[in-house]
């Protein structure tokens, strides 16, 4: 049994986190992700580069469009964009970051068609731009353009990174995707993650409180008489339902709103695949939300062979162990995200 002793030692907060991470994204009160012409958004994220985000992206959307939906695929890992690689084609016709920076005002016109029906990209191949460089403004009016786009999936590869603004990318999605493989620093990372993005949540909520009833009460929690009391999100919410039930109800169901799920990739033992219901387990422990759990992908040659080779897994490999596997987790993804009432908590 996979032992995680060693991650219940993370549950302190850090220091820089009781920030927040920065100034709140532009709200006024929670609204829904959905476009208009009912397009989700899919975010593929985590704390770790190099744990298959892009190929896991590319191959959900891949097999999205082969199930007849009409996708777009967004290389949202901005600095590291190579989405255009994993489908065997050139960069499209522009760059995320020309969008980001006011360059250009349609975002359609980024838009490039790929060799697979109903799959389309808007490439990142071109960006200059850092991390640093993107403000909560562009983040607001990327998620506006992606709620107009004419599509039935919209799949965001998101670059690792707990900066708030990537955070805000991540949580603008109608379902949360983490890739996680079995080693402990990737595990870490995923951890602090998630931490980071249940505290980015809970900041922009209170901030979008007109009255700062919440605001007031959070500041409670998180002063120095307070601090010791407060480990994890569980423990907040606890608090601060101890100060005001309304608040605190009201926080835990805000915060539940959001669907994320986490993949494991790369794994080699059966013990690998075990430590996804275990982080599953710890998670509802000490965040007390659900993270779902939609499955693992084995290490196979094939995967390393279909990058090298610019062939789509689920396409050119699909009678391989590690595409079956990814076609369940999609199966599995599909399934929760019926279940589940729309995003209610966004920027």
């Amino acid at each position: 049994m996979f032992n995680l002793n060693w991650l219940k030692k993370l549950i302190f907060w850090d220091r820089e986190d009781e920030t927040l991470l920065g100034p709140a994204p532009i709200a006024s009160r929670p609204i829904r992700a959905t476009s208009p012409y009912g397009t989700s958004i899919w975010s593929v994220g985590g704390g770790k580069g190099g744990v298959g985000k892009s190929l896991v992206a590319s191959n959900l959307a891949l097999s999205l469009s082969k199930q007849g939906k009409k996708v777009l695929l967004v290389d949202a890992d901005l600095g590291a964009a190579n989405l255009h690689t994993f489908l065997g084609i050139d960069g499209g016709k522009g760059a995320l970051s020309s969008f980001l920076k006011n360059e250009i005002s349609d975002i359609g016109s980024l838009i490039s068609k790929t060799p697979f029906p109903n799959l389309d990209l808007i490439s990142g191949a071109k960006d200059s731009l850092d991390v640093a460089d993107v403000r909560n403004a562009q983040v607001t009016r990327l998620r506006e353009a992606l709620k107009k786009v004419e599509y039935d999936y919209a799949v965001l590869d998101i670059g690792p990174c707990t900066s708030s603004n990537l955070l805000d990318m991540f949580l603008m999605g109608n379902e949360g995707i983490i890739l996680s493989t079995p080693e402990p620093t990737t595990i870490e990372n995923n951890y602090r993650f998630l931490k980071c993005l249940f505290l980015r949540k809970i900041k922009s909520i209170a901030d979008s409180q007109e009255d700062g009833v919440l605001k007031g009460m959070l500041q409670k929690i998180f002063s120095e008489s307070w601090s010791q009391r407060v480990k994890t999100v569980s423990d907040i919410i606890e608090q601060l339902s101890m100060l005001d039930f309304d608040q605190g109800r009201m926080l835990k169901e805000d915060l539940s709103a959001t669907s994320i799920s986490m993949i494991m990739n790369q794994t080699k033992r059966e013990e690998d695949a075990e430590m996804g219901p275990s982080i599953q387990r710890a998670c509802a422990d000490y965040f007390g939300m659900d993270i779902g759990y939609l499955g693992s992908v084995g290490y196979e040659d094939c995967v390393s062979e279909s990058i090298r080779t610019r062939r789509p897994l689920v396409t050119h490999y699909s009678a391989s162990g590690a595409a079956r596997s990814l076609e369940a987790c999609l199966g599995q993804l599909m399934n929760r995200a019926n279940k589940t009432q729309p995003v209610t908590i966004q920027f």
